[in-house]
């Protein structure tokens, strides 16, 4: 293990999480991992990494790290206005950190989840057989002020790498996604439906767990309420109060309240990066 990073500051929330804990929904333990897979996923291709390496995941900024030892890193996800002793680095794209430098976070400018890769990945305790933090199981714990992140290795050096400029993506904070039919639909009356699918909502708050939207409330013919059964990421419940919450990462396995649907899962990396007020439409496929 290589001492790679002391935590200066914690800001909003950050978190280890490689790809998630698979094979546990059925005894309650969500499967967890990132909350934007594709920005992930991306950064270990750029690095050369294993698929599954441990990564930072970061919200919204604020976050702030003292270098601990030379290494070659990528940043990826939102632009979080990371800087190195005071200037912008690169995005999307590798470059190497040294001994006493440091490393912060500022604000969100474009989307609200970045993700910092050392080449390798980081140490983490494999819990249920994976790093991922799930504070609310007691696996894992969140960023802590000065806590030292390890990195698995040293990092061998050579070239950088990044991604095209157009293969890169762009956070909108007004996005539409594709709905997959839940059969709780008949629960729903038809102008609920109606207004669901005419409605662009906006995102009140939200966290690992959910995110719950404001907008106008839907009715049902009776109630929300059913014999729970699974979620997973992406299900959209509505409970009774009418007003829709998206399931994500850290979503609990089953629930009790009727769903409208689920979204499309090469869509949940626009949802993950929405910042509160930011604007969603359905339609489904």
């Amino acid at each position: 293990m290589i001492p790679l990073f002391k935590v200066k500051k914690v800001g909003t929330y950050g978190s280890i999480q490689d790809k998630g804990r698979f094979g546990y929904q059925r005894f309650g333990v969500p499967v967890s991992g990132p909350m934007d897979a594709k920005a992930y996923h991306l950064g270990q291709y750029i690095i050369g990494n294993d698929e599954n390496s441990p990564s930072l995941e970061l919200f919204l900024g604020g976050q702030e790290f003292e270098v601990l030892s030379d290494h070659r890193i990528v940043i990826t996800g939102a632009d979080l206005g990371v800087m190195l002793d005071g200037a912008p680095v690169p995005t999307w794209k590798t470059f190497t950190i040294f001994k006493g430098q440091i490393l912060s976070f500022t604000r969100a400018i474009e989307g609200s989840i970045a993700y910092v890769i050392p080449e390798g990945g980081f140490e983490a305790e494999l819990l249920l057989g994976s790093g991922s933090v799930y504070p609310k199981g007691l696996l894992g714990t969140p960023l802590k002020r000065d806590r030292i992140l390890y990195a698995k290795r040293e990092s061998g050096g050579g070239f950088q790498t990044g991604l095209c400029r157009s293969e890169v993506p762009s956070y909108s904070q007004q996005i539409q996604v594709k709905v997959w039919r839940s059969p709780h639909l008949a629960m729903f009356t038809e102008v609920a439906l109606e207004e669901f699918f005419q409605t662009t909502y906006t995102l009140k708050m939200g966290d690992r767990m959910g995110y719950l939207l404001d907008g106008p409330k839907l009715d049902f013919v009776h109630s929300s309420d059913i014999l729970s059964e699974a979620t997973q990421f992406g299900t959209i419940q509505v409970p009774n109060s009418g007003h829709p919450i998206i399931l994500m990462a850290d979503a609990q396995t089953i629930g009790g309240y009727a769903t409208i649907g689920k979204i499309a899962s090469d869509d949940l990396w626009k949802v993950a990066q929405l910042k509160k007020g930011g604007e969603i439409k359905f339609h489904f496929i």
